[in-house]
C-alpha cells in the first residue's frame, strides 16, 4: 500500500488533523480525519506534532507530511484555543518561523538557537538547486564589478604586514 500526501489542514470543532491522501495501490483519493486529544492552549506544539508523526496507527499515512507543518497546525490550533483569530494566529507563527538578520544569535538559548538553525537548515533547502532541476548549471563563474571602490579593513591589513 503506497500512500502521498496531497493536503494537510485543520478543523477546529471538533479539534482534528485532517489528511487528504492518495492511495496509489487503488488509485484513489481518500480524507483521513485524525482527532486532537488532550491537547490545550498551554501544551508544547512540536511534541504533539512529534506524537502524532510517530503514532503507529497515523505513521504510514503521515510519511510525507513534514514536521514543520504539523507544527503550524498545532500552533494554529493553540491560537484558536487562546482566543486568537485565525489571521493573527498565522501572523504570530510567521514572526516565529522568520529569522531577522539583525538579531544578535549569541544571545539566545540553545533550544531557540536549534529552532533558528533548523528554520535555515529548511530555507537553505528549498533554496539549493540540485542536479535533477532544469536550470542547474555545475560550474558558475560570477565576474563581480569593480567599478566600485574596495573597503579595506584594518584586521586585513595587520595580517598582510604579518606574512
Amino acid at each position: 500500500m503506497t500512500l502521498s500526501a496531497q493536503k494537510c489542514g485543520i478543523c477546529f470543532q471538533p479539534p482534528s488533523i485532517i489528511l487528504i491522501y492518495r492511495n496509489n495501490s487503488q488509485d484513489k483519493t481518500r480524507q483521513r480525519i485524525m482527532p486532537v486529544r488532550n491537547f490545550s492552549r498551554f501544551s508544547d506544539c512540536s511534541r504533539a506534532a512529534e506524537q502524532l508523526k510517530n503514532n503507529p496507527r497515523h505513521k504510514a499515512y503521515l510519511e510525507g507530511v513534514s514536521l514543520r507543518q504539523l507544527q503550524k497546525l498545532y500552533s494554529l490550533l493553540r491560537g484558536h484555543l487562546d482566543g486568537q483569530s485565525l489571521a493573527e494566529s498565522l501572523e504570530k507563527f510567521e514572526k516565529e518561523e522568520t529569522i531577522d538578520p539583525e538579531e544578535d544569535m549569541n544571545k539566545l538559548d540553545d533550544k531557540e538557537l536549534a529552532k533558528r538553525k533548523s528554520i535555515m537548515d529548511e530555507l537553505f533547502e528549498k533554496n539549493r538547486k540540485k542536479k535533477d532541476d532544469p536550470d542547474f548549471v555545475y560550474n558558475v563563474e560570477v565576474e563581480f564589478p569593480q567599478d566600485e571602490q574596495l573597503e579595506s579593513c584594518t584586521w586585513d591589513m595587520e595580517s598582510d604586514a604579518e606574512i
